[in-house]
């Protein structure tokens, strides 16, 4: 089941092809409605990427919405829906999540049905859910039109519990085998407010960005260090702060993270390089880079653009001047309007979409 690895932004785009097409032909023949399966290790960002989706597809007029299912915290007769004696007759109930989808569904344009965790789902849980993927419907009961579907869960070499699917569940879907990307990374925890401490220190390490030791307890991903964003900003002593860190993604990369953000907190200031961008303190060091590159995308806008354009316009490495931009735009898009960046990204546009 072992498919090509993409990047997460490459799986969205397969998604929301796959989730167009299921909601213009709901009834068409199996082979014409495309179900995309998202695999990747633990913390990528499977479920992020299919509530960004329905985000990204909603428009003032149109609303998507996402109803997650977990399967693997659920009993099949849950999913399926509880037989019963009606006379002598046996008839099954319409299972409660169903009742939400139709409710969900006349109030919204689509509905993304999210089968999650379903390879760590019993395998009676799996057949159930082969039923809609295949037939649209539990029993008797149909998907509304307007609802798409989507699944997703751990690889089992994660050892995170995983059975192994039917086959008739597994040709019935398409996997899509994402990979953890640093600029997919960094971009999301941008837009989400993450420090830049923690996303130069993603750019500068790029190696940790997803790293096990199940033996510990611990590891990194872009998960963990949305969560390591939090503990920083805990109210905590700064003995107390490191030993949380260490707790949350290791003792090595503990100490990496603590070195990096000594080197941030000596960088020249940002408001001597909007101040003075012709004369402003440069760096041949690329760990002084890397930092600094997160210290200018967090606080550029559409005022101060042009004064930072100048200043990374004299980086002696032209790639931190693009890491830079590219950060800035996720963090504040808007600058992507202005006439500074418009004249600097037709200089740099193929760096720039690299």
């Amino acid at each position: 089941m072992k498919g090509y690895v993409m990047r997460i932004s490459q799986a969205q785009n397969i998604l929301v092809e796959s989730f167009k097409g299921q909601l213009d032909n709901p009834n068409g023949r199996d082979a014409t409605n495309i179900i995309c399966h998202l695999q990747a290790k633990s913390g990528t960002g499977k479920s992020t990427v299919v509530k960004d989706t329905a985000v990204k597809l909603s428009t003032d007029n149109e609303k998507w919405v996402t109803y997650i299912l977990s399967l693997a915290q659920m009993d099949a007769a849950e999913i399926a829906g509880v037989i019963f004696m009606q006379g002598d007759d046996a008839a099954r109930s319409k299972p409660f999540w169903l009742v939400q989808i139709e409710k969900l569904s006349t109030e919204n344009h689509a509905v993304i049905l999210f089968l999650d965790e379903l390879p760590q789902a019993p395998v009676s849980n799996m057949n159930v859910a082969a039923q809609l993927v295949y037939e649209r419907r539990i029993g008797d009961y149909r998907l509304p039109d307007n609802v798409v579907m989507v699944s997703a869960g751990n690889k089992k070499s994660e050892r995170a519990g995983t059975n192994n699917m039917p086959w008739h569940l597994v040709e019935r879907l398409v996997f899509l085998d994402i990979d953890v990307d640093v600029d997919d990374a960094v971009a999301y925890l941008s837009s989400v407010g993450v420090s830049s401490v923690i996303t130069g220190f993603i750019r500068y390490r790029p190696e940790l960005i997803s790293k096990v030791d199940r033996d510990n307890n611990q590891g990194s991903s872009p998960r963990a260090y949305e969560r390591l964003n939090t503990i920083l900003n805990m109210n905590l002593n700064e003995v107390d702060k490191r030993e949380a860190v260490a707790s949350m993604v290791g003792d090595g990369i503990c100490a990496e993270l603590y070195g990096f953000m000594k080197v941030h907190n000596e960088l020249v200031s940002f408001e001597d390089i909007v101040a003075n961008p012709m004369s402003a303190k440069i760096s041949e060091d690329p760990a002084v880079n890397y930092a600094l590159s997160s210290l200018i995308s967090s606080k550029v806008n559409d005022n101060n653009i042009g004064a930072v354009i100048q200043y990374i316009n004299r980086l002696p490495h032209q790639e931190f001047a693009v890491l830079t931009m590219k950060d800035a735009i996720s963090r504040t898009p808007s600058i992507k309007s202005t006439k500074e960046f418009r004249a600097w990204a037709l200089t740099n546009a193929k760096a720039l979409v690299a």
